[in-house]
């Protein structure tokens, strides 16, 4: 799905963690305690999301995982998927009563659409770990800060299975290219041999792949069986071309293993590869990755986190990341805007997280931090989160709109949507999708996360060109509404015009 290559190398560094800052106009950087390294000693990374599909006659979308991007088969989900509501521990939670205040204030789209051109137009992409991303991250920096809101910085390490591989020829052209997880991680070299066809036994069949590394079309049959016909008939390893641009770059073997690198590669590295046939080519051997990224936290000075509204801001490599996640981004850069000088204000905090792509890594350490808070002196102890919503890749798709909400908060939700005739109902995600809220729901914190099927994922297409504005407005619209009704629930000083339903 690129337009580019696919990725670049990532840059890499070493962990730190923010604790709040008195200062109201800076960014503050605080280095990491003894307690957090153990807190995050037993974390398991996991995939944020993966399938073994690979199926020609069945076009994909994916979100990338910690080993890797998913590829599901959109056309066979109903779009309205049965009510599937997150699951977490029953934990009762002491809201706090508060008299009524003013109505939310009122939603400008034009102020969202704003801050997605600088975002997916003038950063463009923002993969994790990387100097981009860092562009991103201190833009959200500087906007909360110019909006009145105090910033925390919350840097963290991660550290990944390679996803990210390199394909070198002898003529200095360099592919880069994702690594199947599973696979051989040593490094190969050997000339490089076309296989027409979709890497069946017979298409092996017709050609020497002995010792070589043979390239072949994605499509018909899954990545592991093209893998496990490449190592029987001998090759080094296996380079698995896209064939058209809309095509996801990512995926999974399942449960399977590959002797040797299985590699995939955009359209356009395949084209460029296939004019080098004959030639010697090198693999070098993956090692994990490992890296720095950082969370952008925004309050108000003195303000409490009772609900948290926000996503990510990092994107696959070589991606704009218009939809994936510039819109999520642009949201929760505006509705701080627009809340700004509602008194409301005070009990929201406004998240941007890093390395989501690479397995939810900033959301994970946030709520980490977050349970820190919670085991403090109760005297010391900050107002609990009432509420999580989540803003990830909302600029794409189509209706009806899914709403993944904890059973706590589907009455909002249901009746915010319906008051504004908004098409969406509980569903929820493609299968194996992951985003920030499930770091919040896995704790028991309520969440709430809209998401419009049939999107634009993971590709070069992936720009604001195919942005559907329409829909953005609709989802933005009805994020703040529920974002009105979720401070009512937390005893806010608001009172929202529109019916929040009853819990």
């Amino acid at each position: 799905m690129l337009t580019r290559l696919l990725p670049l190398g990532l840059t890499f560094a070493l962990l730190l963690v923010a604790c709040r800052s008195d200062d109201a106009t800076q960014p503050v950087v605080v280095q990491t305690t003894e307690q957090a390294q153990q807190a995050t000693e037993q974390q398991r990374n996991q995939p944020t999301r993966s399938d073994p599909s690979d199926r020609a006659e069945d076009p994909t979308d994916s979100r990338a995982g910690q080993q890797g991007q998913a590829a599901q088969q959109e056309e066979t989900e109903p779009d309205e998927p049965p009510s599937q509501p997150v699951e977490q521990e029953d934990q009762p939670q002491s809201l706090p009563v508060r008299p009524g205040g003013p109505p939310e204030p009122e939603f400008d789209y034009d102020i969202v659409v704003g801050y997605l051109n600088h975002l997916a137009g003038t950063l463009g992409p923002r993969a994790s770990g990387t100097e981009q991303e860092q562009a991103a991250a201190d833009y959200l920096a500087e906007t909360f800060t110019s909006l009145g809101y105090e910033v925390e910085i919350q840097k963290f390490d991660y550290t990944m299975q390679a996803g990210i591989s390199r394909i070198d020829t002898p003529d200095g052209y360099r592919s880069f290219a994702f690594r199947f997880p599973g696979s051989a991680d040593n490094s190969v070299s050997g000339e490089l041999v076309n296989v027409e066809g979709f890497g069946e036994p017979a298409d092996f069949a017709s050609v020497d792949v002995r010792g070589k590394v043979a390239i072949v079309d994605r499509g018909l049959i899954e990545f592991r069986e093209k893998g496990a016909n490449a190592v029987a008939a001998g090759a080094v390893a296996l380079i698995v071309a896209n064939r058209t641009l809309s095509e996801t770059i990512g995926g999974t073997l399942g449960t399977d293993t590959s002797a040797i690198p299985l590699l995939q590669v955009s359209e356009e590295a395949g084209d460029e590869l296939r004019s080098r046939l004959g030639t010697i080519v090198s693999i070098p051997e993956a090692a994990p990755n490992k890296g720095e990224s950082q969370n952008v936290i925004a309050r108000k000075p003195g303000g409490a986190c009772r609900v948290v509204v926000g996503g990510h801001y990092d994107t696959v490599p070589e991606v704009d990341g218009a939809n994936d996640n510039a819109s999520g981004t642009a949201l929760t850069l505006a509705l701080a805007e627009i809340w700004s000088e509602h008194p409301s204000a005070n009990d929201i905090c406004f998240a941007g997280f890093g390395a989501e792509e690479l397995g939810l890594h900033g959301s994970r350490f946030y709520v980490r931090l977050l349970r820190l808070e919670q085991q403090l002196p109760p005297e010391e102890r900050p107002p609990e989160v009432t509420a999580m919503l989540n803003l990830d890749a909302i600029g794409d798709g189509r209706p009806p709109y899914r709403i993944v909400a904890s059973f706590q908060l589907q009455d909002i939700t249901g009746s915010v949507a319906a008051e504004l005739q908004i098409n969406a109902g509980s569903g929820s995600p493609p299968r194996n999708l992951g985003s920030d809220h499930s770091s919040f729901a896995n704790v028991g914190i309520p969440v709430v996360f809209v998401f419009p099927p049939g999107a634009i994922l993971h590709t070069p297409l992936d720009n604001l060109d195919n942005v559907n504005h329409e829909l953005f407005e609709d989802i933005s619209l009805l994020n703040h509404g529920i974002l009105a009704c979720l401070l009512e629930r937390a005893g806010s000083p608001i009172s929202p015009t529109i019916s929040c339903g009853a819990e």
